[in-house]
């Protein structure tokens, strides 16, 4: 299940869960995507539980608290 926001430089991001490293279910991630500048570079945080917990955070989490989690996310190389 994939969320979309917007930040407050007006750019839309897609937030999405993911397994963790390599698949492994421990500490799973919430991916960022940047839908309105292709040239962004994608983000990611690490979230305690597996998929289904990332899941359900992207589920109850207001934009405010998503927007917070992105601001803390780690940029991929």
């Amino acid at each position: 299940m994939a969320r979309e926001f917007r930040t407050s430089d007006l750019q839309v991001w897609e937030a999405f869960a993911t397994t963790g490293e390599h698949g492994f279910p421990e500490r799973s991630r919430i991916g960022f995507r940047c839908r309105t500048d292709r040239a962004a570079l994608p983000r990611w945080i690490e979230i305690d539980g597996d998929k289904s917990d990332a899941e359900a955070q992207l589920q109850t989490l207001a934009p405010s608290e998503l927007e917070n989690l992105f601001h803390k996310a780690d940029g991929l190389d």
